[in-house]
Parts: C-alpha cells; sequence; structure tokens
C-alpha cells in the first residue's frame, strides 16, 4: 500500500469515527450504554482469542475401509467446517497426492487449531467422528504464536506455484550451549528479515514462532512456516538459505501438505 492510500485511508477513517461521535451524542441514552456493552463485550472477545495457542494438528489414516470413509465423509466435513466458522480451526490444507499415509484417493488434511490449552485441544478433537468411529488419529504439536498469514496479492502473482510445503524448525541444542544462545540472538533478526523477504514474494505462508521460548532463551523454540514451491527440492533449497540453517542454529524437517484449503 503507497503512502497516499494509507494517508487516504487514515482520513476515511478519522471522518467515520467524527460521524460516529456525532451520531452518539444524539442518540438516547440507552442506546449509548447498549453500544458500550458490545463494544466491552467485541474486546472481551478479542482479549479471549489473543489468550488461545496454536496447535498444529496431524492425521494419520487408522482403518483401511473405504466405505467407512465414505459414509462418514459429510459429517466430518460438516463438523470440520464448524469449527472452522467458529474460529477454532485455521489454515487447513489437504493433499489429495500424498507421499504418504495415503488411503483410496481421499485427503490427507492439516490444520490449526485455536485452544487455551493443549487438553482443551484434545477435547474438541476427540468429539469428532473421525475420532470416535476410529478412521484416524491425530498427533498434536505446539507452534506457539502466529506471526505472518497469507499474503494473497504476491501469492498471486506466483501463480505457477501448484504446492505447499510445511517446514518445521527445532534450534540446535547439542552443541555449547552458551555460545548457541548467543549466536541465535545475534541471528535472530537477520533470520526474521529473511522470512519477511520470503513472505513478500509469495514463498513463504503462515508463519508460527514459539513467543515463550525465544523470550527465555530455552533452545527448545520451535518455528513453523509454510513454502510454496514447485518441489520439495526448491523447499528445501529455500530453507538452506535461511540464516540458522547456514550457521547451523537450527535443524528443519520438510513435509508435503498439498493445497491451501481454509483460512
Amino acid at each position: 500500500m503507497t503512502n497516499l492510500n494509507v494517508l487516504n485511508m487514515k482520513k476515511i477513517i478519522l471522518f467515520v469515527v467524527a460521524i460516529l461521535i456525532l451520531s452518539c451524542n444524539n442518540q438516547p441514552k440507552e442506546i449509548i450504554e447498549s453500544t458500550k456493552i458490545n463494544s466491552q463485550n467485541t474486546s472481551e472477545k478479542k482479549d479471549l482469542e489473543l489468550a488461545r495457542n496454536n496447535y498444529a494438528v496431524v492425521w494419520n489414516w487408522t482403518t483401511t475401509e473405504k466405505q467407512l470413509v465414505s459414509d462418514n465423509a459429510p459429517t466430518i466435513s460438516k463438523e470440520l467446517t464448524k469449527l472452522w466458522k467458529d474460529k477454532i480451526v485455521e489454515n487447513a490444507y489437504f493433499d489429495s497426492d500424498g507421499e504418504f499415509e495415503k488411503f483410496e484417493g481421499f485427503p490427507n488434511i492439516s490444520f490449526f487449531l485455536k485452544t487455551s490449552s493443549i487438553s482443551e485441544a484434545e477435547n474438541i478433537l476427540n468429539e469428532l467422528t473421525v475420532v470416535k468411529k476410529g478412521i484416524a488419529k491425530y498427533t498434536i504439536y505446539s507452534v506457539g504464536t502466529k506471526w505472518l498469514g497469507r499474503n494473497s496479492e504476491a501469492i498471486v502473482k506466483k501463480s505457477m506455484v501448484t504446492k505447499a510445503y510445511v517446514a518445521v524448525w527445532n534450534t540446535v541444542t547439542k552443541h555449547d550451549n552458551t555460545n548457541a544462545k548467543g549466536l541465535i540472538k545475534k541471528n535472530a533478526k537477520n533470520q526474521s528479515d529473511a522470512i519477511l523477504k520470503l513472505w513478500n514474494e509469495g514463498i513463504v505462508e503462515n508463519v508460527y514462532f514459539d513467543i515463550e521460548g525465544t523470550a527465555s532463551n530455552n533452545m527448545t523454540t520451535d518455528f513453523v512456516f509454510f513454502i510454496n514451491a514447485d518441489s520439495k527440492a526448491e523447499a528445501k533449497k529455500i530453507c538452506d538459505n535461511l540464516p540458522f540453517a547456514k550457521k547451523h542454529l537450527a535443524s528443519y524437517k520438510i513435509s508435503p501438505v498439498g493445497v491451501y484449503w481454509l483460512r
């Protein structure tokens, strides 16, 4: 967005706020009080959302009965869609041509769950039909806070990219911890700048990091992000060129997740 557009947007916002203030001055007291209550409720909802943690959920098939999956597919889809509408599930991907866990043409699905705790996440997942009927099992990974979503404009420009790969990073802990902590701190900005550059180019999306681990330098901080690339080899090359990889400060694993589905 250009500086001129930002300036115009600010003017529009100020104009709208001014109208709202004038309108409130002319409204009955009951309406004003009602507006305050609604505003307070909205603020409380936002606080609750900020208090949530993000958990990556990876699924593996546990059944070999194709009919069982087909019969329950509509219900499974409906349940997942509801969780998405309730803003509990976000950033879902599906891979209909998976390298592993492929089952009778059914897509592998992965997504993020937003809950206050891992136990709450487990309670939600255990109530799903796909779990209750033994169709698939899940594994949960705590991934901290979402930093960057999707740069849709940049991604559209890279229309030739059709697949996404997830890169899960772990800081290295098997050498001199004191020296490693200093190096991680020293190179953190270079790493984040490099990721931000890739995001601006539409190459990287949906970046999560453990802010608590970063603050305490506990050497267990995980970074998770998705890469839009033509192949796994290309995705690996992108990761290898990041500062943490070049300086051997973190290791990563790459897995295909297919196509972006739900935001």
